[in-house]
């Protein structure tokens, strides 16, 4: 592939590729917001409309139920990138966290370049591409953490644990009323858990 088809010119997710000329038509087609601080911009469950580029300030990806910000978005960064592309639901909700100035484009009229500016489309599409393959490996190296703690967890199925003398003699004990069933199923699972600590799983 020759390097003056693909050149790095410039800084941002969807605009990396792109030389001055194509950085321009992609600017005349797309529309401006000017936003507020804590404005919301997108909205979770809303239908898909337009991808987001952060031209100015920053914009923050907000987990409303749980009360968390799940990314910050500055200049050159990409929002909404997923509905975008598959045309499903917004997953969550984008505000600014500053003053913002934002470049936007529907689906429409990405798709219109494919006859005006084919080139153009085609670097828009691979660079999105590579956006959502950056996102999906960074989620996987999020998760690696938590999947690390569910194997410590994780009791092998062919395992058996041996029987202890203490979990034998509980087994026998018939429990006198409600409070001491409770007290002797606690005894049971201590017991289960400190065998299992001796077995080594």
């Amino acid at each position: 592939m020759p390097g003056n088809w693909w050149p790095e010119t410039r800084t941002g997710d969807l605009v990396a590729y792109l030389d001055e000329q194509e950085h321009a038509r992609l600017i005349d087609a797309m529309g401006v917001w000017s936003v507020a601080a804590g404005e919301t911009i997108l909205h979770r469950g809303d239908p898909p409309s337009d991808l987001v580029l952060v031209e100015s300030g920053e914009v923050e990806v907000v987990d409303t139920g749980l009360g968390i910000v799940l990314a910050r978005i500055g200049p050159g960064g990409v929002v909404g990138e997923v509905g975008f592309v598959d045309g499903l639901p917004r997953t969550n909700d984008v505000r600014a966290r500053t003053d913002a100035r934002l470049r936007h484009m529907s689906r429409e009229d990405l798709l219109g370049l494919v006859g005006t500016a084919p080139l153009l489309f085609a670097k828009i599409s691979l660079a999105l591409a590579e956006l959502l393959a950056q996102r999906f490996r960074s989620a996987l190296a999020d998760l690696e953490p938590i999947r690390a703690f569910a194997a410590d967890l994780e009791v092998p199925a062919e395992a058996e644990i041996a029987e202890v003398a203490e979990i034998d003699e509980l087994e026998a004990v018939e429990p006198l009323g409600s409070d001491e069933a409770n007290a002797l199923d606690l005894l049971r699972d201590i017991a289960r858990k400190s065998a299992r600590d001796r077995a080594g799983l």
